[in-house]
């Protein structure tokens, strides 16, 4: 299988801007050609660099004046490859975190940009998946949600990171009634607009959104015409479910196009190994919280199948399950705002961390809640590592906001046990923990 060469799928009119101009100055460029990002084009050396969106939600929420010129800041730095190459031979010099490629002549002047997924694409694009929908392949659910009438300065540090490039922006009776993306803060900020007004007067609504009965290949196709960097999901009834980004949704198609590459000779050989490395990578991300580091709900929930059927199949000790929820979580992210929040979230996983066994599963459940498991584990062994775990946090002092309790629901799993009793006996004990006064545990046999 041949490739076709580096330059004949790369865009030819790259979007630049000197880096003796200011941040400014590159806001304006973005926001005219309506770009999330440009090519930073060195003065004195050769080393392109890659100025995006999320970047100027960085500087934006570090306070940094955007008049500065943007030499003056530290940008990532874009791997550039010859024009004569092709397809595969870039995958294979490119190091395992690059996104894009900068495409030079042999005197390394610039002649295009190309994106990792056209890349990948161009590899075998008849191998997109036709059957499967994006349903069924769906793990990140998380999406962070604000008030539309929030002030725009407010909810702009929420995005700054690139699995959180998105807001969906809800009423007082949390209807969802429009977006905020990256492609809109650019917007923002290249008209000067003021970031005291509420996010309502600058959303995107309606929410464009696709059904979880959608094919991959035409999901791709979807994010692909609207320049979208990830979908978000309704269900049939016309609730949002979550969101999937174009990574996610390559990562599980690629053991299908691995499979044919490794029938072709040595010229596919080293992408097969580039590949499936990025491969992994996209699966660790799929399956951990984005914020924590710690694993995410769908993870937990396919650990906690794993671990009813093992105790059924093998008859063996049963294993506990903990609910825990941050005690008056709203009252921080009120009082010291979200970016403060999130780090205590952040905090809180590192120090639950700390007394955890390696066969113990942590993961976050959502907001401010988490979820253990305990595998062969008795209630009441289940309550001592709880309680452990409840006097280290409420003995601790938080970076910013000081002390910090927790509420813990501990269950254990029974023979007439399912996946969904479990968890609702476990969050049950959680509720009557926050019920009867909070930093307590509660368990229900």
């Amino acid at each position: 299988m041949l490739t076709p060469n580096i330059l004949d799928i790369a865009t030819n009119e790259v979007l630049t801007i000197s880096d003796t101009k200011t941040i400014y100055n590159a806001i304006d460029v973005m926001y005219k050609k309506r770009h999330r990002d440009v090519i930073i084009l060195p003065s004195n050396s050769k080393q392109y660099k890659i100025l995006t969106a999320n970047d100027l939600i960085r500087l934006k929420a570090q306070n940094i004046n955007f008049d500065t010129q943007i030499k003056d800041i530290k940008f990532n730095i874009v791997s550039t490859v010859l024009e004569n190459k092709s397809v595969a031979q870039a995958l294979t010099e490119i190091d395992s975190d690059t996104s894009c490629l900068c495409i030079i002549d042999k005197d390394e002047n610039l002649k295009g940009f190309v994106s990792y997924f056209d890349m990948l694409s161009s590899v075998d694009p008849q191998l997109m998946l036709k059957k499967r929908v994006i349903g069924e392949i769906m793990l990140s659910t998380q999406l962070k949600y604000a008030n539309m009438n929030s002030k725009t300065l407010d909810v702009i540090p929420m995005m700054d990171t690139i699995l959180s490039d998105c807001i969906v922006l809800v009423d007082n009776e949390d209807n969802a009634q429009g977006i905020i993306t990256t492609k809109d803060i650019i917007t923002i900020f290249g008209q000067k607009k003021d970031l005291n007004e509420p996010l309502s007067k600058y959303m995107s609504t309606p929410i464009q959104t696709v059904k979880s009965n959608t094919t991959i290949s035409d999901a791709l196709k979807f994010v692909q015409e609207k320049h979208f960097k990830r979908l978000i999901v309704e269900d049939f009834t016309g609730e949002i479910i979550g969101q999937i980004t174009q990574e996610e949704l390559l990562a599980r198609v690629y053991s299908k196009w691995a499979d044919v590459m490794r029938t072709n000779d040595t010229q596919l050989t080293k992408v097969n190994k580039v590949l499936k490395d990025r491969a992994t990578k996209f699966e660790e991300i799929s399956l951990h919280d984005s914020l924590t580091g710690v694993y995410n709900r769908a993870k937990f929930e396919q650990e906690l199948q794993n671990e009813i059927d093992k105790t059924i199949r093998y008859d063996i000790e049963s294993f506990a399950l903990v609910f825990l929820d941050i005690d008056n979580f709203k009252k921080v992210n009120d009082k010291y705002g979200h970016l403060i929040g999130d780090k205590v979230l952040k905090e809180l996983a590192f120090k639950v961390e700390k007394h955890l066994r390696k066969s113990d599963l942590f993961a976050r459940w959502g907001g401010e809640e988490f979820v253990l498991i305990f595998p062969l584990t008795t209630l009441e062994n289940a309550k001592i590592a709880a309680e452990n775990i409840r006097e280290f946090i409420s003995t601790s002092d938080f970076e910013e906001v000081g002390k910090v309790t927790c509420s813990f629901g501990v269950s254990k799993f029974k023979k007439d046990d399912d996946f969904h009793s479990i968890i609702f006996r476990a969050d049950e004990a959680m509720y009557k923990a926050k019920q009867s006064g909070k930093n307590r545990i509660v368990s229900l046999d």
